[in-house]
């Protein structure tokens, strides 16, 4: 069974590095037949998402409500980007109305949002890409 087939087919949702298309190769010549034959009909029921859907959409589009984070897991963070962009439109109600240090805490907010959406443009790419080659890996087990 030629292995390169399905990694072509899996390949923009793996790391980069290419380390990790090798180790999964050396991983899938040292299965039995019987064995290649399931990895090879189990892969596209593992689910893997795509890399580019969840970089447009979950970190371009929506990364200032932490969509992003959501979609590869990561509830904590996912939580506190939706808690920051929640409390940012608070703080603008209250900024008008109340208190001075809320027009801080305002700015604050709308600093933070941009600079932590610019860093989830790299990481939740990175940790997706990850996570399925770990999925990928334990089929392989």
């Amino acid at each position: 069974m030629d292995f390169n087939n399905v990694l072509f087919s899996v390949q923009d949702k793996l790391p980069k590095d290419g380390i990790s298309a090798m180790t999964l190769k050396e991983k899938f010549e040292s299965l039995s037949e019987a064995k290649q034959q399931e990895v090879v009909s189990n892969i596209p029921m593992l689910g893997l998402k795509s890399p580019a859907l969840v970089f447009w959409v979950g970190t371009f589009l929506f990364g200032a409500f932490g969509v992003g984070r959501f979609m590869i897991g990561d509830k904590v963070l996912g939580f506190m980007r939706l808690g920051l962009f929640l409390s940012f439109i608070i703080f603008i109600i209250l900024s008008a109305t109340i208190s001075p240090i809320f027009a801080f805490l305002c700015i604050f907010s709308y600093v933070a949002i941009p600079i932590w959406q610019i860093v989830d443009m790299f990481l939740v790419g990175k940790k997706l890409r990850k996570q399925n080659f770990e999925k990928i890996l334990n089929l392989m087990q």
